[in-house]
């Protein structure tokens, strides 16, 4: 190759990558509160136009409820679709997000010596606000309605600290991450 080619290869390659930097169409968060919670959280969003976005988001836990000796081990994945409201293009601005939650998690009760399978499968649709900082730091604060369908598989009484979770709920939270 000559140098000639080299040199407008390069500077294509520079045109093209300062206008993906320009826009950040990726981004990688974590929950802020989920290590309360003992959860490991990661999620990945990908816009796709100036207002849709896709994020799939995958937690595992290691929980115990209050006022209980169960625990739970498991993961979970969120694949959710992201409707940017905003003049900003995604992933900046006001969104309205429809997601579903799937869930499976190992329940164990040391006391009774006794364990079973908590499954977990909810809608919920998001409202919320993610801020782009420095071009390069993400906030995401999101809440909304949910609806669960759980139940437990186990040949005795777990007590799970959960038993009345099925039905509505609310959904929400802040992650922080950074966008690329």
């Amino acid at each position: 190759m000559t140098m000639k080619k080299i040199t407008l290869l390069g500077f294509a390659l520079l045109i093209l990558s300062s206008g993906l930097f320009a826009q950040k169409m990726n981004a990688v968060k974590t929950d802020l509160f989920s290590a309360i919670l003992r959860t490991g959280v990661i999620k990945y969003e990908r816009a796709f136009s100036e207002d849709i976005s896709v994020q799939l988001g995958f937690f595992y836990t290691g929980y115990s409820p209050r006022d209980s000796e169960s625990s739970l081990n498991g993961w979970g994945i969120t694949p959710e679709f992201r409707f940017y409201l905003s003049e900003t293009p995604a992933p900046n601005g006001t969104y309205l997000a429809p997601n579903f939650r799937y869930m499976s998690l190992n329940v164990e009760d040391p006391v009774a010596q006794e364990s079973g399978t908590l499954t977990s499968m909810g809608f919920a649709v998001n409202l919320g606000k993610q801020v782009l900082l420095k071009d390069i730091v993400i906030i995401d604060a999101w809440v909304g309605p949910s609806y669960n369908f759980r139940t437990v598989e186990a040949e005795g009484e777990i007590d799970t600290g959960i038993s009345d979770a099925d039905g509505f709920g609310i959904r929400l939270g802040i992650a922080i991450g950074i966008a690329f």
